[in-house]
């Protein structure tokens, strides 16, 4: 259709036929910013404009291009930057639209987004000022200032203009003026704003030049330094406190071990004695909950030994436990060889403590079930490790030092081994299986692969039976079965099927870049493809990827996926995502479309993503969530489900914080519940309130000490409900009783984290309906079970002893002796994968899974309940009888989408708790917000029964994990959690993360503070916003870059701050956007490094290669390193810690830069440097990172400036002790000479 001239003003909405084309006004940042009369036919997306749209002759366009949407964006204010005259200042610009000119006029806050940093007379950051950067338009301050000896002892947190205030970017002087700024801000704050008396963290220093840290404090009256009065009445003191020592002997003392390497290399632990007084520097750190009248000072500390060479030798807690009135050492040891590797670790159930130690001569049984082993070869490569519960693990290296082979304890049994070939760029270009035939020794299969190629090359021609890969394979050894082969630097693919085709449009500037795969479906010969197509700017706009829809590896079952993108590149916002979705469901000689789904996605000036919309097979579109933010960044209130573009909604959710940004509530669960609010929730943490009969202890270190929640049933309940949580000195779950007694209590542990005993309860009835003593024989490994509960129900575990648990070479339980729900079964019998996931169970229930060699779940078919299957979020069933599967649901971000039986889809929404967890589940096929099924949990996670629910069962309950009904268990993706015994089936792929805990250990056995996203790793989602920093846009642009040439996202953020256990009953999240997969942003400190460091975590969900790395660091201007990247742009510096690979736990800390920027590798710093270095990085980034209500671009970048220079004096500082040393040996040799 063509248009003459049409103006468009606020306000006014136009539908023209065949074009989708609406004009809401919305407070939002839309995607194209139109500035002049359109003339011709536009791409399909989304535009805006800040006060009219155009559309002048020559404009056409048709509904068969695509959908256009049009936005008035009437709020988007005026840029008026005025900087203030007579100070220094950086002043950072940002565009947010194509032809930005700096320094022009009439640009808005849609536009540009500016930052100003002031700097005083000496180079130091007072104060930065992120222009009209709240979610208001009002300016952030960052407020900075300095003691007299020049350090940042008190930071404050940030504050958004109010009132008449300029926002114009202008210094502000009185912001830390007595009730002005910052101050006023926090005392009488904005909507969605907790108020705070004490909005900063003040670090106390010892009164020396080494400027140490000995307390800590947090923002909030409770956690301000000891003996600070506050105006409030609240005893201050919560803070964490640092005492630093040497060992003594007697109160700080150490065994001392060592390492013995044979002839054939073979390593043994050997005891010493007890390390000399005064050779071990020690770190004492008591957290939040330790206070001075406690009975033993020991307990709620952590303690931490290093030796001379800067290795921790020692970490030491204490416990006291209540089942035996004892105090209880918990201590684990690091030992290493004569060149610093990690040979052994020892933890607290390995009783390395007693007075003679353990040795592998007298103790080889219990470092083989109970410790951590390792080996390596002449180059210091790791060739063998041995993981507690699990068998001997081989690897074998070519001369460039890449793994080749690889060997766990289940292939050993078949003389099979892991094989990676790589390309001459180092890239991985194939995986697969070699059947050996025979056991080969280590050095034999080194010695040939050695002899043969190194590397691999690209076949361009031969396709044929004997090469259906594409490469010439002639490195050692052959491959007996491929399970993935990888593609890169152009779209020239081999015996490809006949449904992938190069989209037009797609970039061939693709060198460098991953272009295809192709992933086996382990237990079959079937091959799944994957192709990704790249714009001019190296972005993923469409990828092509098979499904295995009924079990059949089909050219008719595939999706594609296109992506569109905002302009920007401050984070790359991803526009809209586009679903394909074809399936071979009969009998089909050509691709069927099933279903079309479009996601549509709207952010606000500075980033914030603000609404996510959907449309099913060109249906209405759906505004699925819309989220508001308050003035420092929190996420405020959640909106679901509207179909009248978001002038009403079904559910209104909101969310209060404390003073230190934690969760406090959901809604209020002292309201009653309504149809637009069925759930709410309240945590308690150190401000506690009695309920009936119960009395919760304060908690000040994060841990949650009661929840009350309120949820709409049918019938209707008054009551809310409640859980009052007690725990152990180490932070681990004791009791969680409930007001309604589904209550579990006395629950003690064994000193590895392993349960030993645990009592629940249902209900009414005062009869315990579990009591479980558990017993482990030496091992981490539950070997019986005794459940001395009378009741018969069929729920919770079996009445009786039940000793036949077994598991395989690997460690993964392989028979389970007691199913659920009092089956007369007597053995549930489970086989593993090589991935060590569980594909087949026999027993009664019967069930096989199907999986890729990513790990990626496929299919489920049980000869009871049919076949299900997972198609990256649309789920297919097929019931027994049924002669083709029908999609089930349709996943969203907020539920998941049902068909209606007559061609459309409706929407079905979670509504979560803390932890995530589903606690309600409400439909909209009514127009209203209707409960359909309300779940409520044990504390660790068991299904509490209420009563009858709704067929189909939602079964994405406990941390919105699949519950496997036939073995009330939970797949979390890496392995099953059992809840009714609350621990894995199988050990922990990232063991090597917590050496303090059993590989069996569930979240450190805090259930209701801490999850496990997928079965690898522990986080705390406590929720705090990180909004528009410079670190979220170089980590996305960073991000981005990995998915380009690996096709694969990074899973997570994690923020650390390392240098030992300091803090890790301390750790924080930060919600950062990742637009592309899992949102979760967070630093979580026990995942700790060798040395002290401040990182950024990079997990990612399948692992990725360090070409990809380097490729990506490259494009991204960050620098490449073996275990991550860094980044420094002279504001900000950041280290990325990449959990890439698989093996040993990444060792990587800061590192020392030389004058021209290169990592010096060879600099080991001294005992002195290295403290200085630990406890500066903790005093800059602790509270910034866990104690803010917000984080700004300007604060981050202060904080990571700070660290930089820092860093940069102890170089220096460093390079001038050496030019004396060097000097003084000068004179040494000179003397000697004459």
């Amino acid at each position: 259709m063509i248009i003459e001239k049409f103006n468009i003003k606020s306000r006014l909405k136009l539908k023209l036929l065949a074009l989708a084309l609406a004009l809401p006004v919305f407070s939002l940042k839309a995607q194209t910013l139109v500035t002049a009369p359109m003339t011709s036919t536009p791409a399909a997306g989304s535009y805006y404009g800040t006060s009219s749209i155009t559309l002048s002759p020559g404009f056409s366009a048709s509904g068969a291009t695509g959908t256009y949407q049009f936005y008035i964006l009437n709020d988007c204010i005026p840029l008026t930057t005025a900087p203030t005259a007579g100070m220094n200042y950086i002043m950072t610009s940002v565009p947010r639209m194509p032809a930005y000119v700096p320094g022009t006029a009439g640009y808005t806050s849609c536009n540009v987004m500016q930052t100003l940093q002031y700097i005083d007379g000496l180079g130091r950051p007072v104060q930065t000022v992120q222009v009209k950067g709240s979610p208001q338009g009002n300016d952030m301050v960052q407020p900075i200032a300095y003691d007299a000896y020049g350090r940042e002892a008190t930071k404050y947190l940030p504050y958004a203009l109010t009132g008449t205030a300029t926002s114009d970017g202008s210094y502000k002087s009185d912001a830390l003026t007595a009730n002005a700024g910052q101050a006023h801000f926090y005392t009488s704050p904005p909507t969605g704003v907790s108020p705070i008396t004490t909005p900063q963290a003040v670090t106390a220093f010892e009164p020396s030049p080494l400027n140490r840290v000995v307390e800590q404090g947090s923002p909030g009256d409770a956690w301000q330094l000891t003996g600070t009065v506050n105006p409030s009445g609240i005893v201050a003191g919560h803070t964490v406190k640092t005492i630093y020592a040497n060992n003594d002997g007697t109160q700080y003392w150490a065994n001392q071990y060592s390492v013995n390497i044979d002839a054939a290399g073979n390593r043994t632990l050997i005891f010493q004695n007890r390390y000399g007084t005064n050779t071990l520097l020690v770190t004492i750190s008591q957290d939040e909950n330790w206070n001075a009248a406690q009975s033993d000072s020991r307990l709620n500390t952590a303690e931490e030994y290093k030796d001379k060479q800067g290795h921790i030798v020692l970490k030491r807690t204490y416990n006291y436990n209540t089942a035996t009135s004892t105090l209880e050492t918990l201590s684990t040891y690091y030992v290493y060889d004569d060149l610093g590797n990690l040979a052994f670790v020892l933890p607290p159930a390995a009783g390395a403590d007693a007075t003679a130690g353990i040795t592998s001569a007298a103790n080889q049984t219990t470092l083989n079930n109970l410790c951590y082993q390792y080996s390596y070869d002449e180059r210091d490569r790791l060739t063998q490790k041995k993981i507690p519960g699990k068998g001997w693990e081989y690897m074998v290296y070519n001369r460039l030092d890449q793994l080749v082979l690889s060997q766990d304890a289940n292939q050993r049994a078949g003389n099979q081994w892991t094989v990676t070939k790589y390309d001459a760029q180092g890239r991985v270009i194939v995986t697969g299986l070699w059947n050996a035939g025979s056991a080969i020794n280590l050095a034999t299969l080194q010695s040939s692969i050695y002899a043969a190629v190194q590397w691999d090359t690209r076949d361009y021609t031969n396709t044929t039976a004997t090469n259906p890969t594409g490469y010439v394979i002639s490195s050692y050894p052959q491959l007996s079965t491929v399970l993935k082969i990888n593609y890169y630097d152009d779209y020239t693919f081999p015996a490809k099927p006949s449904t992938v085709t190069t989209p037009s449009g797609a970039s061939t500037n693709t060198t460098g870049l991953l272009t295809a795969t192709v992933t086996g479906v382990l237990n079959s010969s079937d091959m799944l493809w994957t192709a990704h197509y790249y714009d001019d700017f190296g972005r993923l706009t469409q990828s092509y990827a098979q499904h295995y829809l009924g079990g059949v590896s089909s050219p008719y079952n595939y999706d594609v996926v296109t992506n569109t993108y905002d302009f920007t590149d401050f984070v790359n916002e991803l526009v809209s995502v586009t679903r394909l979705h074809y399936g071979k469901i009969t009998t089909n000689t050509a691709a069927v479309l099933n279903a079309t789904i479009t996601n549509t996605y709207v952010y606000d000036h500075i980033g914030h993503k603000k609404q996510t919309l959907e449309s099913i097979n060109g249906g209405a579109n759906i505004l699925l969530s819309q989220n508001n933010y308050n003035e420092i960044g929190q996420l405020m209130v959640k909106q679901l489900h509207s179909t009248s573009n978001g002038s009403s909604f079904l559910q209104n959710t909101s969310y209060t914080y404390n003073e230190r940004g934690w969760l406090l509530k959901i809604n209020d669960p002292t309201v009653a519940p309504s149809s637009t609010q069925l759930f709410a929730e309240q945590l308690q943490y150190n401000n506690v309130t009695a309920v009936p009969n119960i009395s919760p202890t304060p908690q000040y270190n994060g841990n949650i000490a009661s929840q009350t929640w309120w949820a709409m049933t049918n019938p209707v309940t008054t009551a809310a409900k409640s859980y009052t949580y007690s725990y152990d000195n180490l932070n681990r779950l004791t009791g969680g009783i409930s007001t309604d007694n589904f209550t579990e209590t006395g629950i003690n542990y064994d000193l590895n984290g392993n349960i030993t005993k645990l009592n629940r309860y249902m209900g009414s009835s005062t009869t315990a309906l579990d009591q479980l003593t558990y017993t482990y024989n030496g091992t981490n490994q539950v070997q019986s079970i005794n459940d001395a509960a009378v009741d018969n129900s069929l729920y919770g575990y079996r009445p009786g002893t039940y000793s036949g648990y077994q598991y395989d070479p690997n460690g993964n339980m392989k028979v389970l002796p007691t199913p659920p729900n009092g089956s007369a079964v007597a053995n549930i019998n489970i086989q593993y994968n090589l991935l060590n996931l569980p594909w087949n169970i026999t027993g009664g229930k019967t069930i096989t899974y199907t999986y890729d060699a990513d790990g990626e779940k496929l299919r489920r078919v049980s000869p009871n309940t049919g076949s299900t299957d997972y198609i990256n979020g649309i789920q297919y069933d097929q019931g027994v009888g049924a002669t083709v599967p029908a999609i089930s649901f349709i996943q969203t971000e907020e539920g998941k989408a049902v068909p209606d039986g007559a061609g459309g889809y409706n929407y079905t929404y979670y509504l979560g708790d803390q932890l995530g967890n589903t606690r309600l589940t409400f439909d909209t096929k009514t127009g209203v917000a209707v409960m359909s099924q309300q779940d409520d949990y044990y504390p660790f996670g068991y299904e509490i029964s209420r009563g009858t629910v709704t067929n189909p069962k939602n079964e994405y309950l406990y941390n919105k994990k699949e519950l496997q009904e036939e073995l009330q268990q939970y797949d979390y993706g890496a392995r099953f959690y059992d809840p009714v015994i609350a621990t894995w089936t199988t050990i922990d792929p990232s063991a090597e993360r917590y050496f303090a805990l059993s590989p069996y250990n569930y979240v450190a056995d805090n259930p209701i503070k801490l999850i496990d996203p997928d079965g690898n790793d522990i986080i705390n989602p406590q929720h705090m916003v990180l909004s528009n920093t410079m670190l979220i846009r170089k980590m996305h642009q960073f991000d981005l870059a990995v998915a380009r040439i690996s096709g694969r996202n990074i899973h997570s953020y994690k923020f650390i701050i390392t240098g030992g256990d300091r803090y890790k009953k301390n750790g924080d999240i930060y919600s950062a956007t990742n637009n592309n997969i899992i949102r979760k942003a967070a630093r979580h400190s026990r995942h700790l490094q060798e040395e002290g460091a401040i990182a950024v975590d990079l997990s990612t969900i399948k692992g990725i290669d360090d070409d990809v790395l380097k490729a990506a660091a490259a494009e991204t201007g960050f620098r490449f390193n073996p275990d991550g990247a860094d980044y420094d742009d002279g504001h900000f510096h950041i280290d990325l810690d990449i959990n890439h690979k698989s093996g040993k736990r990444s060792k990587y800390a800061s590192e020392y830069l030389d004058d021209d920027d290169d990592i010096d590798k060879d600099h080991k710093p001294t005992d002195e440097e290295l403290n200085k270095n630990v406890i500066a990085e903790q005093q800059i980034l602790k509270e910034a990172l866990s104690g803010n209500t917000s984080m700004t671009e300007a604060l981050f970048g202060q904080i990571m400036d700070d660290w930089y220079r820092f860093m940069i004096r102890v170089k220096q500082q460093n390079q001038e002790n050496q030019k004396i040393l060097d000097e003084l040996k000068k004179k040494a040799n000179d003397k000697d000479n004459n």
